[in-house]
């Protein structure tokens, strides 16, 4: 019988890591045939003792310009339609995207726990917002704003295009003009360590 691979371990793709009554294989970094379980990349063995999951990973993961589900992303808002936003993407993971051709779509039912009756008193055109990854659908992901740090980390106002104020739980007002606006407002907005503006 083979011997199974250890913790922090270099393997190569194809290499055999284990069986599966030993492990539960991942499904993007290893595949299973008859019950051994074999690596799909060069990379270093992570195994969490306490799962007893078996995964790849590598320096490229953390440098990847590719999106998984589950990604945070940071985009502007492009346009409003009906019942969802569009928006492009600007950063991945906390990385900037430079000519990102990244475009996702956020439904009015992924905005907020909460219920919201018109797109517009969640986003406007132009906002910087933070979003997760949670579906792809052919060349478009779809994104949610569902949770305390997702939503809008940066508004102008749609009179003036003065930086808004946070003067509520979802309300947004102008210091130069005074117009008050509503939000999907993320919990750290325009307190955000990423870089917002390129």
């Amino acid at each position: 019988m083979k011997e199974s691979i250890k913790t922090n371990e270099i393997v190569i793709a194809g290499q055999y890591l284990g069986v599966v009554e030993e492990y539960l294989p991942d499904k993007h970094s290893t595949y299973t045939k008859d019950g051994s379980i074999y690596a799909t990349k060069s990379g270093i063995v992570s195994i969490d003792e306490n799962k007893r999951e078996i995964e790849i990973r590598s320096h490229q993961d953390e440098d990847r310009k590719t999106i998984k589900m589950g990604d945070t992303i940071i985009g502007t808002i492009l346009f409003l339609r009906k019942y969802s936003v569009g928006l492009n993407f600007q950063a991945i993971n906390h990385k900037l995207h430079f000519n990102s051709s990244y475009f996702g779509n956020i439904h009015v039912s992924q905005i907020s726990n909460k219920y919201v009756e018109k797109i517009a008193d969640a986003y406007q055109t132009t906002d910087i917002v933070r979003a997760k990854v949670i579906e792809k659908e052919q060349n478009e992901y779809k994104l949610s704003t569902s949770g305390n740090n997702l939503g809008v980390i940066h508004a102008d106002c749609i009179i003036c295009g003065t930086p808004l104020e946070k003067i509520g739980f979802n309300k947004l007002r102008c210091t130069r003009c005074g117009n008050v606006e509503s939000r999907k407002i993320a919990s750290d907005y325009r307190n955000v360590s990423e870089k917002l503006k390129y």
